[in-house]
């Protein structure tokens, strides 16, 4: 991470995207209907993780459908980690 640009970061984060369409988006996060389409669009797209800053709503599930919840820094370093 240290040396990058933010330019840099994104670009690395696009290599590993996709695009995804749910079939459907079930209620999850009671408070947050947005958030049911992140985490709709983790399991169609069979996500490895989910990055978020939402500590109110999402950080707190830890998890849905096995696909970790976790902090744009852990994110991070579990990408950085595997390069």
């Amino acid at each position: 991470m240290a040396g990058q640009t933010p330019d840099g970061i994104t670009g690395d984060l696009r290599l590993l995207a996709v695009v995804v369409r749910p079939a459907s988006v079930p209620r999850v996060v009671p408070t947050d209907p947005d958030d049911d389409e992140v985490l709709a669009a983790a399991l169609a797209g069979a996500a490895d993780l989910i990055a978020s800053g939402d500590r109110r709503d999402l950080l707190p599930l830890v998890s849905n459908e096995g696909i970790p919840i976790v902090t744009a820094r852990e994110a991070w370093q579990r990408i950085a980690s595997k390069a």
